[in-house]
């Protein structure tokens, strides 16, 4: 049995081996080939040596043959080919090497080109034990060889000086070999890791998908069958509601899951979390939303957890990341569900200083001496299959809140986990909202000179970039060149003649030119002395987002931040989907699926579309046909998104399209991350579209590009 498993030891090892030193197979094959027969000239000829044979070479030569021919050999050769080629490394490098060493008597030529040998050893076959096997076969199956055939070994040219060189080189070999082997293992380990959290987090949405879909399908009339002859089904209002209820629901998760990879590959990069994303998030609510949608492996595991959360409060984070700390809590706790008597608790709680969500578990407990460790990266407690990133990153999602994670247990009896976040009015919440509030640029509209600089004193105390403008024309001007997130109107300034120009603010309509930066339907807040009631109309009649009466105060500014950029159910963005009459619009797309739905949405919205699946495609349409805006996708073969843009804007492919220079061109890509977005914009693409996207990312960009 111990020999049986040494042998599958080392076969594993030696397989291993082989896969990291595959790419180089052929150029073995090409140096050994030629090499051999041409040192046979060098050694005979121009520097000679007391032994050389030419025969013995050419003999190498053709062992190392296959070696040339392995990229085309069949499944079956390809299985075997590895123990040729070990037989082969040892027979070329160490054998050959040693055997001419003890042939010319140690002389320096050959100890050097032993050396040599040994180094080329060391690159070919990444693990030090292999090293070591192949080094001590070859040297010591040489020295039997040539005692055999010459009845002696000739050291007359041997220096012990030899001996510590060569021992130095193999030991420094090995050691750097195994170094290398441990840090490429570390990687390995940790893609493994990563691939494994994201195909968990992964799990719950596409279960809640595949549920999506069952509750479509009962929606639906039945399918009907090949023959039947009812060309149209009707349905009824509710069921046309609920249909749409289950696609908005879908289009979320899916949106959920991608925020959760995007956060993790944050997390693993080593980055800090983007409090960008961050709003004021009711605590119970996401408590229940997590232990209801849940994947249970059981239906009755579901009655292991005992939700007691009465006690309600507000922070400022992120639903779905925390949603993903309960999820692993609960997953972590359910690992021990076989304990007798097993139960888990999720509760809240307030005391003078935090607010808290405590998950309590009857499970095995964790020892004292690893309670510090389990939030470490790679730490697993107690479990076989763990990857040991879930609590590192629950850590860093609770930290990001500003809050803190701990661990409490009893062994044999109980391990509570206790999330303790900071109430929404705290120092550490509004330092975090600053930080949020720092990357807002707002446009101030005012001409009186006092106000303006009382309302750029309220927003810089927030941190905010703050610009200004003293009528519609100069607003006009800084939307054409830069985008913002809020603007600030005071509708006292602006005369009846203004009323179209800031209308047209209002639905992002700002003529916007090649090169200028990406822009979006921007929320804009009348500021007035009107009566409340006159003020409310007014706003109405322009069509902009909300209202402040006069005098402008540090309580208006907060209130005006809560609601655009802190609240979940925020409406003052205008969402009306526009009407694109006609406008011709291609979409460059490889995925038959994207480009099917961005056509759909774009036709019932009156456009004419064209679709193409590469950039070549692209490039013929465009001088084919004139169109108003493209979609690209930045990843296509043939030709991708990226050069395409770059060959479009130089316009030298084209004859007859001459507005290559002016046409808006968007990105279409799954990764959205900075690296990304600025290589699209840098080849001269105008905005992105992050897959997956809905119908309100598409009216965001045709409202911004699109003149009419």
């Amino acid at each position: 049995m111990q020999i049986t498993s040494l042998y599958k030891k080392i076969n594993k090892k030696a397989l291993e081996a082989f896969e990291r030193a595959e790419p180089n197979i052929t150029v073995v094959g090409i140096f050994s080939l030629f090499g051999f027969p041409l040192f046979y000239f060098i050694w005979s000829h121009l520097i000679p040596q007391p032994y050389e044979n030419i025969t013995y070479r050419l003999i190498n030569s053709l062992i190392s043959l296959p070696c040339l021919f392995y990229k085309h050999f069949s499944g079956k050769t390809k299985k075997y080919f590895p123990i040729y080629f070990f037989i082969g490394v040892i027979l070329l490098l160490p054998f050959f090497f040693s055997f001419m060493l003890y042939k010319n008597a140690w002389n320096i030529t050959w100890f050097i080109s032993n050396l040599t040998a040994l180094v080329l050893l060391i690159l070919l076959i990444d693990d030090w034990s292999l090293i070591f096997l192949f080094s001590i076969a070859g040297y010591t199956l040489a020295f039997f060889t040539v005692w055999f055939f010459d009845g002696q070994i000739d050291f007359t040219y041997f220096q012990w000086m030899y001996i510590p060189t060569f021992l130095f080189l193999l030991i420094g070999g090995v050691i750097v070999s195994h170094r290398k082997h441990i840090a490429h293992q570390t990687k390995l380990s940790l893609l493994h890791s990563l691939s494994a959290s994201i195909a968990h987090e992964m799990r719950n949405p596409l279960n809640s998908i595949i549920t999506a879909m069952s509750s479509v399908q009962s929606i639906l009339p039945d399918k009907p069958e090949q023959d039947e002859a009812i060309s149209a089904y009707t349905l009824s209002r509710s069921r046309v509601i609920n249909l749409h209820d289950v696609v908005e629901e879908s289009t979320k998760t899916v949106l959920r899951a991608n925020k959760i990879i995007d956060t993790i590959l944050t997390d693993m990069q080593g980055r800090s979390l983007d409090p960008k994303i961050f709003k004021k998030v009711a605590a119970k609510n996401n408590i229940n939303s997590a232990i209801r949608s849940f994947s249970y492996s059981k239906p009755e595991d579901r009655k292991l957890i005992r939700n007691l959360a009465s006690i309600d409060f507000v922070f400022l984070g992120d639903k779905d990341l925390l949603t993903y700390v309960l999820f692993n809590l609960i997953k972590n706790a359910l690992c021990y569900k076989k304990t007798p008597g097993f139960f888990l608790e999720v509760s809240t709680g307030t005391t003078a200083e935090w607010n808290f969500i405590k998950v309590r578990d009857t499970g095995p407990g964790i020892p004292v001496s690893e309670r510090e460790k389990i939030f470490d990266s790679f730490y697993t407690s107690g479990k076989e299959d763990g990857i040991g990133l879930g609590l590192s990153f629950c850590k860093h999602v609770i930290t990001s809140f500003a809050g803190h994670i701990t661990c409490d247990s009893k062994e044999n009896e109980w391990t509570e986990f206790i999330i303790r976040l900071p109430f929404y009015n705290s120092k550490e919440v509004e330092k975090l909202k600053k930080e949020i509030l720092h990357t807002k640029n707002i446009l101030v509209i005012n001409s009186n000179t006092k106000n303006w600089l009382i309302t750029k004193k309220y927003l810089r105390e927030w941190t905010c970039k703050v610009q200004h403008a003293e009528n519609e024309d100069q607003a006009n001007s800084l939307l054409s060149r830069q985008k913002f997130d809020l603007i600030l109107l005071d509708i006292d300034t602006i005369n009846t003649k203004g009323h179209e120009k800031i209308k047209r603010i209002c639905i992002g309509k700002h003529g916007c030119k090649k090169n200028v930066a990406e822009h979006e339907t921007i929320p804009i807040i009348g500021i007035s002395a009107l009566p409340e009631q006159e003020l409310k109309q007014k706003t109405l009649e322009i069509e902009i987002s909300g209202y402040i009466v006069k005098p402008l105060t540090r309580e208006h500014v907060l209130s005006v931040f809560e609601d655009l950029f802190f609240s979940e159910s925020n409406q003052t963005i205008n969402t009306n989907y526009p009407l694109l009459n006609n406008s011709n619009i291609l979409i460059v797309d490889d995925n038959h699926t994207s480009r099917k739905f961005i056509s759909f949405v774009l036709e019932r919205m009156g456009a004419r579309v064209m679709q193409a699946e590469n950039g070549e495609e692209a490039l013929e349409h465009l001088e084919k046909n004139d169109y108003e805006l493209i979609f690209m996708d930045m990843e296509m073969p043939v030709l991708n998104g990226i050069n395409t843009t770059r060959i479009i804007r130089e316009g030298k492919r084209f004859k007859r399209f001459g507005k290559y220079r002016e046409i808006p061109i968007i990105a279409l890509t799954g990764n959205t991350d900075d690296a990304n977005i600025t290589l699209a914009k840098q080849s001269g693409m105008n905005d992105h579209l992050g897959k997956p996207f809905g119908k309100e990312d598409l009216t965001r960009v045709l409202s911004t590009w699109l003149k009419k």
